[in-house]
């Protein structure tokens, strides 16, 4: 697989776990000294925000160190965390449609969010009173975090690569994806076992441990939920997963692609 001559590092879905980010990248630095001189790209795949005890400081440790390396990508959870903060009432509909949730459900870490904002919310929190707190994020939230979420990329190819938050329509051009399927698509994606014109590096969906197929390489192995933060390697026809001590080579599995 081609990398235009890159070596890229990929990492997973972060969600406030700054400790871990700032560790990876730790690592990262590591594996770069070992490589003087190669072109390098960065690449978070994106949900910076929600669940985990810090999100504001992995959004001011993102613009703060964000440089020509770095390709900082969208999620889900970032795009409603922006919307929150800039549109009032606003519910995304593939959530509260299907499952009465709204960005301020348990399940969604909004108000993990909001508390490292410095807004606490007590008890549980129904949909028709989701938005009571809107005017107080809209004047906690620093506009340069929503700026910087509202300049996310969708997604990004380097040669054989293409890097997005969830994955792709497998029947779209690149250029034709939407921005739900790019943030949030599971079904049709995950089980897909026809060709591609490219290999998909995505999170969204947890798995175990990194799961590397012909189409795709899940990324996200839970590290809000006591999982690792995961970092993958490309470069050339090398597929490795980053750890502390060094790069492990990463098997394609057998089978058709699986859902977790």
């Amino acid at each position: 697989m081609a990398t235009d001559g890159i070596r890229i590092y990929a990492i997973g879905d972060i969600h406030g776990e700054l400790d871990k980010l700032r560790e990876v990248h730790g690592w990262i630095a590591r594996d770069r000294a070992e490589h003087a001189g190669r072109e390098v790209r960065i690449v978070h795949l994106g949900d910076y925000v929600d669940r985990g005890p810090d999100s504001r400081g992995v959004v001011d440790w993102l613009i703060a160190g964000d440089n020509p390396e770095w390709i900082n990508l969208r999620g889900n959870h970032d795009r409603m965390f922006m919307r929150y903060v800039t549109q009032p009432g606003w519910q995304d509909p593939r959530l509260w449609r299907h499952k009465g949730y709204h960005w301020l459900h348990e399940k969604l870490g909004g108000v993990e969010t909001l508390a490292s904002y410095g807004i606490e919310i007590g008890g549980e929190v129904t949909l028709d009173r989701s938005d009571l707190w809107h005017d107080a994020a809209a004047e906690a939230v620093p506009g340069a975090h929503v700026d910087f979420i509202d300049g996310l990329a969708r997604w990004r190819r380097i040669g054989d690569y293409v890097f997005t938050h969830a994955g792709v329509r497998p029947d779209r051009r690149l250029e034709d994806q939407e921005d739900d399927d790019l943030m949030w698509i599971r079904e049709g994606w995950l089980d897909y076992a026809g060709p591609l014109p490219f290999t998909v590096v995505h999170g969204h969906t947890v798995y175990d441990q990194v799961e590397r197929y012909p189409q795709r390489i899940a990324v996200d192995t839970g590290a809000v939920f006591g999982g690792e933060l995961s970092c993958i390697v490309l470069d050339g026809e090398e597929v490795g997963t980053l750890t502390a001590h060094n790069v492990r080579a990463l098997p394609m599995r057998d089978g058709a692609p699986r859902r977790p």
